[in-house]
C-alpha cells in the first residue's frame, strides 16, 4: 500500500505529502497536459485515467466502484467509460475551484473589508495627487549657505537638509569654491525638492580671502543648474505617484481574476503603508496643516 501511494505521488510529479492543496495543484497541472480534450493520443488517455485515480486515492475522493467489465464490455468501451469518469472528476474539480474563487471574490469585495479598502484607495489617491501637484508647483525659494551643505566631488553630489542632489555639470566642479545655493520648496508639503547652483560665478580676486565666500543673492543674474533630489519622492516621479493610484483603479475596475487579488494584496501591504509614511515623514502633515 505504501509503495502504491508512492507510485501515485510519482504519477503526479510531487514528493509524498499530506497537503491536499499541493496534491490538487499537481493534479490540475498534469490534467491540463493529458486531458483528452487537449491530447487525443491513447497514451494520454491512459495517463489521464491514472492521474485521476491517483488524485482520488490521495485525496480520499469517492469513486465509482462499479465493475467496468460487467456486461461483457469491450476494451474500447471500458477505456471510454474510464476516460468519461476521469473527465467528469476533472470538471467537478474545476467547478469546485471556480465556486471557491467566486466565494473569495465576493468576500473581499463586500462588507467592512471592502469599505476599508475603498477608504484606503481614496486616501492613497489624495496623497498621490498632492505629490504630483507639489512636483510641478513651486512654494518658495530659499538661500542655502555653503557651510550648510556637504560637497562630494567624486560623485558630483551635494547633500543638504537630509536631501541629496547630483550636479551633472563638470564646469561647476572645477571651481575652487562654491557659492550660495538656491533651494526650491514644494508648495503643499514645504519639502526641499530641488536646488539651483551658479555654474559660472563672476571673476574675483583670489588674493582677497573674503571674496572667496562670494554670495549670489540675485540668482537670476547668473546661469543656473537646477536638479531635483534623487533620494526623495520627487526624484522617483512618476513611479511612486502612479502606483499610489492603483488602489482606486481596483475600486472601479474590480474583476474576479488573479491580477485583481494580487494587486489588492500589494495595495494593502505595500501601497497603503507607503501612502501613510509619505504623509507623516518630513513633517509633511504639519506643513500641510500649517502647524
Amino acid at each position: 500500500m505504501v509503495n502504491e501511494r508512492l507510485r501515485y505521488f510519482q504519477l503526479l510529479g510531487i514528493q509524498p505529502t499530506d497537503n491536499v492543496e499541493a496534491i490538487k495543484k499537481a493534479y490540475r497541472k498534469m490534467a491540463l497536459k493529458y486531458h483528452p480534450d487537449k491530447n487525443d493520443s491513447a497514451s494520454a488517455h491512459a495517463m489521464f485515467i491514472q492521474i485521476t485515480e491517483a488524485y482520488e486515492v490521495l485525496t480520499a475522493q469517492p469513486k465509482n466502484t462499479a465493475d467496468p467489465k460487467s456486461g461483457y464490455k469491450s476494451d474500447a468501451e471500458i477505456l471510454a467509460e474510464k476516460v468519461a469518469s476521469a473527465k467528469a472528476r476533472y470538471r467537478y474539480q474545476q467547478e469546485e475551484e471556480a465556486r471557491k474563487d467566486a466565494l473569495y471574490f465576493r468576500m473581499i469585495t463586500t462588507g467592512w473589508k471592502w469599505t476599508w479598502f475603498k477608504i484606503g484607495a481614496y486616501y492613497s489617491f489624495v496623497v498621490s495627487f498632492m505629490l504630483i501637484f507639489d512636483y510641478f508647483a513651486v512654494g518658495s525659494y530659499e538661500t542655502i549657505l555653503p557651510r550648510d551643505a556637504s560637497y562630494i566631488r567624486p560623485f558630483h553630489t551635494i547633500n543638504t537638509q537630509h536631501e541629496s542632489f547630483r550636479i551633472n555639470e563638470p564646469d561647476y566642479w572645477i571651481q575652487d569654491y562654491y557659492g550660495q545655493i538656491r533651494g526650491t520648496r514644494s508648495y503643499l508639503f514645504n519639502d526641499l525638492k530641488a536646488i539651483s547652483v551658479v555654474v559660472y560665478p563672476p571673476q574675483i580676486d583670489e588674493s582677497i580671502h573674503s571674496q572667496k565666500m562670494i554670495q549670489f543673492d540675485e540668482f537670476d543674474k547668473y546661469q543656473l543648474y537646477t536638479t531635483i533630489s534623487f533620494n526623495s519622492m520627487y526624484g522617483v516621479f512618476p513611479l511612486v505617484q502612479f502606483f499610489l493610484l492603483v488602489p482606486l483603479m481596483l475600486v472601479f475596475y474590480k474583476k474576479p481574476v488573479l491580477r485583481f487579488s494580487i494587486w489588492r494584496l500589494i495595495s494593502i501591504y505595500v501601497l497603503y503603508p507607503v501612502a501613510i509614511f509619505v504623509l507623516i515623514s518630513n513633517d509633511r502633515l504639519f506643513n500641510l496643516l500649517g502647524i
